[in-house]
């Protein structure tokens, strides 16, 4: 019996996703809910388990390529009999074939919409299966298609980018003759004769020019697309405030020990700013709301998004639902949570959907200063910086203490430097005067 595995939809708004990496090959055994790849969209990278036991019999497309929702992307044979093609990571379609016991019946071959495609074989870009077919069909090189700039996704080729383009080289074409032939689209004009840029690896060559092209992958592509789009819809102003958190840092250190037995996990510093950060937002729901047109939309909740860094390979917010709800432990708790499914790709898209404010952390790397980028379609995102100890002015007497930095980046258009100020004077008089016979 031979089982389909179909590309899930991973939220309503989602119609596809990239197929980031394959964890199996064909003639693979694999085991029920045992991951088989991983993809990405816009809002999040998940991994994917098998639907069944059994054996890898078809791969029907190639790493990097972009398949709409609930299209058969795998076959797994439950009986265990014999395997048929699958696409390697170049583009390439490679065959491998695996003895089957008697009794088992063959599988197919993958149907004709995954042939290979050579000319494309060593492309440094992705392309869908169905731009990959037009561009055969058109006889357009490897060096033409490198060459053109997409309308979709992060610069992405659609059928209608090639389409376009086939269109302009044939009318080019048709007046050659009679006198040179006008430039296409600017979007779309190729090169004359120019190499292809080879795909970068950890152990490539660097070209005889000095540079090596890395590609960008679907979350760094969603992520600046995204920042772009804020920094053209919302006109950014920032405001700063000092923080003797001293208070709270003792506090830590007296409950660290007993709240890392209780719950299994480290007492950080974050949950302090969240909880301060949400008894913020609260007293000013200005800063807890967006814009629609122009209607502002206050919002019921307080959902706050945790930026949440993935190494060197981008970041994702998770929100915590409903944070007005939770006391201290609780939201340390879901912030926990989110973070660790976060870096083991175990998000699902209503984890990072439905934000109404964020906080990023880039302190925890040593910055001390950050001016980050509204997280659209908020108006705001609080920024913090690392705690250190500094010599400060207390009642006219030097005093070391835990200083740390606040920014508030936000909307201009909505929220004024009155109400910044007064948002982030807020977080600061309830850190400062954190209760030290609080307990947990």
């Amino acid at each position: 019996m031979k089982v389909e595995m179909l590309m899930p939809q991973m939220g309503e708004s989602i119609a596809e996703a990239t197929i980031s990496k394959w964890r199996k090959k064909v003639g693979d055994s694999v085991a029920k809910d045992e991951v088989i790849l991983e993809i990405s969209t816009d809002k999040v990278d998940s991994e994917i388990p098998a639907p069944a036991a059994g054996v890898i019999a078809e791969l029907l497309f190639n790493e990097g390529d972009v398949v709409p929702v609930k299209t058969k992307i795998a076959m797994i044979d439950t009986a265990g009999g014999a395997v048929a093609s699958a696409p390697a990571t170049s583009g390439n379609v490679a065959v491998k074939e695996a003895p089957a016991p008697q009794a088992a019946p063959v599988v197919e071959a993958c149907p004709a919409r995954v042939e290979p495609v050579v000319a494309h074989a060593e492309s440094a870009k992705f392309y869908s299966p169905l731009v990959k077919s037009l561009a055969e069909k058109h006889g357009v090189p490897l060096v033409e298609l490198d060459a053109l700039t997409g309308s979709g996704q992060g610069g992405r080729l659609t059928k209608e980018d090639l389409l376009k383009y086939v269109d302009s080289r044939s009318a080019q074409s048709d007046s050659r003759s009679a006198q040179p032939a006008a430039a296409p689209a600017a979007a779309l004009q190729a090169p004359a004769v120019k190499a292809a840029p080879s795909p970068a690896t950890p152990s490539g060559e660097w070209g005889v020019d000095g540079t090596r092209v890395v590609m960008m992958d679907t979350m760094r592509q969603a992520i600046a697309d995204h920042m772009v789009k804020s920094k053209h819809t919302s006109p950014h102003v920032y405001s700063i405030q000092e923080v003797d958190v001293t208070n709270i840092a003792n506090w830590r250190a007296k409950h660290k020990s007993a709240f890392e037995k209780a719950e299994g996990f480290s007492l950080s510093f974050t949950p302090f700013f969240l909880e301060a950060t949400v008894k913020a937002l609260e007293a000013f729901p200005y800063v807890n709301c967006s814009l629609d047109g122009k209607k502002i939309v206050l919002k019921k909740h307080v959902n706050l998004g945790c930026a949440v860094a993935l190494g060197n390979t981008g970041l994702i917010v998770p929100v915590i639902k409903k944070a007005e709800e939770k006391n201290f432990v609780g939201i340390a708790r879901s912030l926990n949570d989110l973070a660790q499914r976060a870096r083991n790709k175990k998000l699902v898209p209503d984890d990072v959907a439905g934000g109404t404010f964020t906080v990023t952390n880039p302190g925890v790397f040593g910055t001390i200063i950050g001016t980050p980028i509204i997280n659209q379609p908020q108006v705001a995102i609080l920024c913090l910086g690392a705690i250190k100890k500094r010599p400060v002015v207390i009642d006219d007497m030097i005093a070391i203490r835990q200083m740390c930095y606040l920014t508030l980046s936000y909307d201009h258009r909505i929220v004024d430097g009155s109400l910044g100020g007064q948002f982030l004077a807020f977080i600061r008089d309830y850190l400062e005067n954190w209760d030290a016979n609080r307990t947990l």
